[in-house]
């Protein structure tokens, strides 16, 4: 019951930091779109690149989370899949096409994480012609 209780914490809090983490993205986006590039000073375009690489690493962190899952689940299809052609079994093949969901799931937050990626590229193109 106590082991119930921890992963459901678990779950809900990275649930929640998952949540809060996009919406700090966006609200940070909406900022950035929001600002004038042609009257901030020197010293605001260097907070804001600072502000935006640290976003950045942030970013680029987490995709590497989902990257080493995404890579060992897409490993684990290979050899169910291999396994079900060799051997005629039901259950690899189930086991193979649930190992490749979650890999099309995890390359799907991948891509969300990508798109973000270039939107703050291009903000920092931005700072980086003031």
């Amino acid at each position: 019951m106590c082991y119930y209780r921890i992963t459901t914490g678990e779950k809900w809090r990275q649930h929640y930091m998952e949540e809060t983490m996009e919406k700090r993205f966006r609200d940070y986006i909406r900022h950035l779109e929001k600002l004038d590039f042609d009257v901030i000073s020197e010293e605001e375009v260097w907070e804001e690149r600072e502000m935006l690489q640290l976003k950045l690493t942030e970013i680029h962190q987490e995709m590497i989370r989902l990257l080493i899952p995404m890579m060992g689940f897409l490993i684990c299809t290979c050899i169910f899949l291999a396994s079900a052609f060799t051997n005629f079994f039901i259950g690899s093949y189930i086991a193979a096409a649930v190992m490749a969901i979650v890999t099309a799931y995890l390359s799907l937050q991948y891509k969300t994480l990508s798109g973000v990626v270039k939107k703050l590229c291009v903000y920092i193109d931005k700072l980086t012609v003031k």
